[in-house]
């Protein structure tokens, strides 16, 4: 009688996607084998892909955790019209800088797969990411009608947003190297920049 690796435990499970989240983030897809994130996760590899039956189902098992943890940026950009357009994406800008302090891994994610035209990159933007830039932008394109945030191309304001909260974080080691005394991954000090740099002077 054949017998399977092992039961499919939530806990083998999960160890094997905080590994390859961990190797992704510091490799990427391409950098990153199965056998290397066994390992890290403490496993057998046919026990892994007992659970996954390929590295790009891992890999797409990985972002989605990823995202459905970011779902409170959508939600707070899209809240009830009765909130100021200021309110509203401010709410989802510290949702974001929440989500890069408790996770840096996520940038680090995103700046490897952005890089470079792939099949993965188009499944992430039709699966997770249209789904957060379109109300973003609109809010911000809003906003600048009403004369409340800056002139400028909306969708370089939507990234220069992920550009500080992100790097911030993802940039820790590098940054307390340089400056071991430094206040950067204040959360608060991270939004009130954002501010200064999305919203027109005196609004």
């Amino acid at each position: 009688m054949t017998q399977t690796p092992a039961i499919k435990s939530p806990s083998a499970r999960a160890r094997i996607l905080t590994a390859a989240k961990s190797r992704f983030a510091a490799a990427g897809f391409e950098g990153t084998s199965t056998r290397q994130i066994a390992e890290k996760a403490g496993v057998a590899q046919s026990l892994l892909l007992y659970h996954f039956a390929s590295k790009d189902e891992l890999w797409r098992a990985v972002m989605d955790a990823q995202f459905e943890r970011a779902d409170a940026l959508r939600q707070a950009v899209t809240v009830s019209d009765s909130l100021s357009i200021e309110d509203r994406l401010m709410a989802g800008v510290d949702a974001f800088i929440t989500l890069c302090a408790e996770d840096p891994d996520l940038h680090r994610l995103m700046t490897i797969e952005g890089r470079s035209k792939s099949d993965r990159l188009e499944w992430l933007v039709e699966t997770h990411l249209r789904r957060f830039f379109g109300p973003t932008r609109d809010l911000i394109v809003e906003g600048q009608k009403q004369g409340v945030i800056r002139n400028g191309d909306p969708v370089l304001l939507y990234y220069t947003i992920i550009a500080i909260a992100g790097s911030v974080f993802s940039f820790e080691p590098e940054m307390s190297l340089l400056e071991p005394r430094n206040n950067a991954q204040n959360r608060e000090t991270v939004s009130a920049l954002i501010r200064q740099v999305l919203f027109a002077q005196g609004s």
